[in-house]
């Protein structure tokens, strides 16, 4: 949330002349989601989509919280898995809570997720970064 994932991971799948798979936008509406069956609804929403999607070719783009299933981690085996981060500072100044359910507790996830987050190496820190020098650090390590 607020790391650049969708800007990146767009520039990546262009570089690559690969599909993108957003989760996020496959799942579809996410607020909505949300609203009707909370947090759980939305996490069954996006383990059945992330195995519908398990087996394409491309790009990945995942949620932040998508790595917290121990079925999704699972579905992601052969994947190259990376994580993007940011300072709280840099966090702060991007994160709206506007289209975003869970924006307003992002300091809570942050440190519940980085766990979960760890089993896939050193992330990739976005401060100060533009775009495509993000791209080139993802590609780089995939």
């Amino acid at each position: 949330m607020g790391v650049g994932k969708s800007s990146v991971s767009r520039g990546l799948a262009t570089r690559l002349g690969a599909v993108l798979h957003d989760l996020d936008s496959e799942i579809g509406d996410i607020p909505a989601l949300f609203a009707a069956g909370g947090e759980p609804a939305f996490r069954h929403a996006e383990h059945a989509t992330l195995e519908r999607l398990a087996s394409a070719d491309g790009v990945l783009a995942l949620g932040g919280g998508t790595l917290q299933s121990a079925k999704n981690r699972a579905l992601l085996r052969g994947w190259c898995v990376l994580v993007l981060m940011a300072s709280p500072a840099t966090l702060e100044s991007r994160l709206t809570t506007e289209g975003r359910p869970l924006a307003g507790r992002w300091r809570e996830l942050l440190e519940r997720r980085r766990e979960a987050w760890a089993q896939y190496g050193e992330p990739i820190w976005t401060d100060g970064l533009s775009i495509p020098e993000v791209i080139d650090a993802v590609h780089a390590r995939c």
